[in-house]
């Protein structure tokens, strides 16, 4: 498990259903429906988000959940609740995350 998924993590699976778990083995399945990039706090950082349709008629709380990928990576995620999406059917969930850059490579010449 990877401390933290990528912006490219997420747009690969945009609109696909991913797993979101807590405790022992609960967990439901939601639909990641966004994923861009964000305004950093300065230019060593990247930040970007990502946005999770719940299920019908599900709300769930803030909390640090247990993210899986289609493709099975998974990672510990804070998912925070941002309302109902634009038709009020479905709750949304966000996750935001502010990484380091890697440092650039210095130049060999």
């Amino acid at each position: 498990m990877s401390q933290v998924p990528s912006l490219e993590d997420f747009e690969r699976h945009l609109q696909q259903p991913w797993q979101l778990c807590w405790d022992e083995g609960e967990g439901v399945t939601i639909t990641l429906v966004e994923a861009y990039e964000g305004v950093a706090m300065t230019a060593r950082y990247h930040c970007y988000s990502a946005i999770f349709a719940q299920p019908e008629g599900l709300q769930l709380p803030q909390h640090c959940y247990r993210l899986r990928s289609p493709e099975g990576g998974e990672w510990e995620a804070m998912l925070t609740p941002i309302g109902p999406d634009e038709e009020g059917d479905r709750h949304l969930l966000q996750a935001l995350f502010h990484v380091k850059r890697p440092k650039p490579a210095e130049s060999l010449l």
